[in-house]
């Protein structure tokens, strides 16, 4: 006699097939990778079928697997909106709120917000994500989002903060030893960020395509600190760099501007909690809006 069908096995046959591992699906579910590999078992003989083909690059579909698949999502995104239903209805200033926001953003403005609002609001816990992959609040990775462009998710409530600038700038020892660079830059060195599409590497590219870019990162504080080491030319969020005493701003043009958004779920919108950590950190973001947009003259 088969075992019954789980539907809570879902989330397992799901994790399996996004991760293609049975080690990483865990490490997402929080369980042990003996505990995915026995319910992937357990739901095989219960829907008696091969779900998965094992290669040598990880776990991929079978066919029933195939048709399982479209079943196995609406099953999760049911269970999810119940979630965020449940979670919407809490008007009690306690439990968690999830945020979510590029990396230097998250360090140097929602970090030390949040550790405001935490004297305030003692109640909350509160967990930050600095990354500048865009997680889901449909799937609940996030219960709100800071971004630096505009959901568009039909299930997604959106405002507008301010804007975020960049310019050029380079280190005081830089100038010291090459001068200030001016003019024609395409003989300088450029530290940049290690994304072909990213706003700062497009800029760079149109205005002086043959320069060298002698320092590639994906961080943001990385390409701050390489800067600052006098290895080229950055291209710095204005809010951070014209903090920095060891740099010089080279002219007052931003050659990069991103508006701020943040972003939250219909279904969670009222909930006391997140309400709160929202209405706060849009005030407090919008009051700074004159920093983060890094105008000058």
């Amino acid at each position: 006699m088969h075992r019954m069908f789980e539907w809570d096995d879902a989330r397992y046959f799901l994790a399996v097939h996004r991760t293609r591992s049975l080690s990483e699906a865990g490490r997402r579910l929080h369980v042990n990778q003996s505990t995915v590999g026995r319910r992937l078992r357990a739901l095989e003989e219960a829907l008696d079928a091969v779900l998965f083909v094992r290669t040598p690059d990880g776990y991929f579909l079978a066919p029933a697997g195939e048709r399982l698949l479209p079943r196995a999502e609406r099953m999760e995104e049911a269970a999810l909106a119940l979630e965020r239903e449940a979670s919407g209805r809490q008007a009690t200033l306690t439990g968690t709120v999830r945020i979510t926001g590029p990396d230097a953003f998250s360090a140097y403005v929602l970090s030390p917000l949040l550790a405001e609002l935490h004297d305030r609001t003692p109640g909350i816990d509160y967990e930050l994500v600095a990354d500048n992959r865009s997680l889901s609040l449909t799937k609940r990775e996030a219960d709100m989002a800071v971004r630096t462009f505009r959901s568009r998710e039909p299930s997604l409530v959106t405002r507008r903060l301010c804007e975020l600038g960049s310019a050029l700038y380079v280190s005081r020892d830089y100038v010291a030893k090459r001068g200030r660079p001016h003019g024609d830059l395409s003989s300088h060195a450029f530290v940049s960020v290690d994304e072909a599409g990213w706003a700062e590497n497009v800029w760079l590219r149109r205005a002086w395509p043959n320069a060298r870019v002698a320092f590639k990162t994906n961080s943001t504080p990385a390409q701050i600190e390489a800067t600052m080491a006098g290895i080229g030319i950055g291209i710095l969020p204005c809010y951070i760099a014209d903090g920095e005493s060891s740099l010089v701003r080279l002219g007052q043009e931003r050659v990069v501007v991103r508006d701020v958004w943040m972003a939250l779920h219909r279904d969670l919108q009222h909930a006391g909690r997140i309400r709160a950590c929202a209405d706060f950190l849009a005030e407090r973001i919008v009051a700074s809006a004159p920093r983060l947009a890094g105008r000058r003259g």
